[in-house]
């Protein structure tokens, strides 16, 4: 990640939740990402794994820019290159029932 921004909304009410966030992962390195309720690090993960975009910066994953991709595209990824373990189970809601399967 380098740059990477999110914002929900605009204007005087628009809630910034990354900011400028630079993040290298190399392969067979573990990453622990904690923090208080409501700092961002759902909104990191999902970014990471492609089920939301940044609204800046840039996203690679394995030196291929992501950021821009076609949805399509992102869930070839994610079949090959991304694997989610989640502490409940339970469905992703930006996620139809078939995507979450």
């Amino acid at each position: 990640m380098r740059g990477v921004e999110k914002r929900y909304g605009d204007g005087p009410g628009a809630v910034h939740v990354l900011a400028g966030v630079d993040l290298r992962i190399d392969a067979g390195e573990s990453l622990a990402v904690v923090g208080p309720s409501g700092s961002g690090k759902s909104t990191l993960l999902n970014i990471l794994g492609t089920l939301d975009r940044p609204t800046a910066g840039t996203v690679l994953l394995g030196g291929r820019d992501v950021t821009g991709l076609h949805e399509d595209e992102l869930a070839s990824i994610r079949a090959a290159q991304i694997g989610f373990v989640f502490q409940l189970h339970h469905l992703l809601p930006q996620c139809t029932v078939l995507e979450n399967v």
